[in-house]
């Protein structure tokens, strides 16, 4: 029981220091920040990159948490869940993979599509319109809520809000 204490606080202090970052970097702009040196599509990876290291360092803070506390033993999860997960896992870094080159549009609708298919969504119909709607929402509020120029891979498709 002690360690669960213990692991409950360096998860707390973890999240506070995410918070804190999230703040600094608000507060100081990309240039001052190292990352503003490339053209508008870099600086428009930024903050995905940003996110995709908070989540890999929360994957990271989950397994060591898992393993001091001795939940969530390899050998007790169903197959249907690895096969999930790893299936979640490959759709993302193919869309990432494939982001720059094809751009987002290209490549965000069959992300959105095959991860709610992954998570158990059969209406196709249905599927690919939440998939488009989200699709093209994000990109709304992003190019113009935000101002971040969304990637237009090798076709330069962007849309004009």
């Amino acid at each position: 029981m002690m360690i669960t204490k213990y692991v409950s606080f360096v998860v707390a202090v973890f999240f506070a220091i995410i918070v804190a970052l999230v703040f600094q970097q608000v507060a100081t702009s990309m240039t001052e920040q190292g990352i503003a040196s490339g053209g508008p599509y870099d600086n428009a990876a930024a903050y995905p990159r940003a996110i995709a290291v908070i989540i890999a360092g929360l994957v990271l803070v989950q397994l060591l948490v898992d393993r001091l506390t001795g939940t969530h033993k390899p050998e007790e999860l169903p197959a249907d869940a690895l096969r999930r997960g790893a299936g979640l896992l490959v759709v993302f870094a193919l869309y990432l993979s494939v982001l720059s080159w094809l751009g987002y549009h290209l490549t965000t609708t069959p992300m959105v599509f095959a991860i709610m298919w992954i998570c158990g969504g059969r209406n196709i119909v249905t599927l690919l319109g939440a998939a488009l709607l989200m699709s093209f929402a994000f990109a709304f509020t992003f190019e113009k809520f935000l101002n971040v120029v969304l990637p237009g891979g090798i076709f330069r498709l962007n849309i004009p809000w």
